[in-house]
């Protein structure tokens, strides 16, 4: 059983990572679920309550932010409160949209569409949408440091346990 729990961890941490990239794959909770899989091996350097709490957290904010800090960034570039609503709803419909970077395009324009609706000249549209994309690459890169370091953290107490077997 252990054997099969530090597979699961090892495949969890890998669609962790991938999952910061790829649309409607949550990425640091899978990279957390890695950690809680290995919480249910036999092996004697398991996380601790306080860690697993802590990086639980963790990853909760790191997939908040990937929802709220576009939406913030358009409106410190500028964006009207439309704008902002049209960030945050292309990043839903980016999420589940077919088209290739869906998720890249869709708070870009949302945010865009969403201050001309608003109000706002083409010039101050883009520069809250510029804002909107900012927001999403910050996010992302929040996400997959948060992710990363999870599955460094996995792989070092399995690298561990496998270590101590020699």
């Amino acid at each position: 059983m252990t054997t099969l729990l530090i597979l699961l961890a090892v495949v969890l941490v890998i669609l962790g990572i991938i999952g910061c990239i790829v649309p409607g794959l949550p990425g640091p909770a899978l990279s957390f679920l890695a950690m809680i899989a290995y919480q249910f091996t036999e092996a004697d350097n398991t996380f601790s309550l306080t860690s697993l709490i802590v990086w639980g957290i963790v990853a909760g904010l790191a997939l908040l932010a990937d929802m709220f800090v576009p939406a913030a960034a358009t409106k410190k570039f500028g964006g009207t409160k439309a704008g902002v609503w049209g960030g945050i709803i292309g990043t839903f419909v980016g999420m589940f949209s077919p088209i290739p970077f869906g998720v890249i395009w869709g708070p870009l324009v949302g945010a865009i569409l969403g201050d001309l609706l608003g109000g706002n000249q083409i010039r101050s549209a883009l520069k809250s949408g510029f804002g909107s994309f900012a927001g999403f690459l910050l996010a992302t890169f929040f996400k997959f440091v948060v992710a990363v370091w999870i599955g460094v953290l996995v792989m070092v107490k399995i690298g561990m346990s496998v270590w101590s077997l020699f």
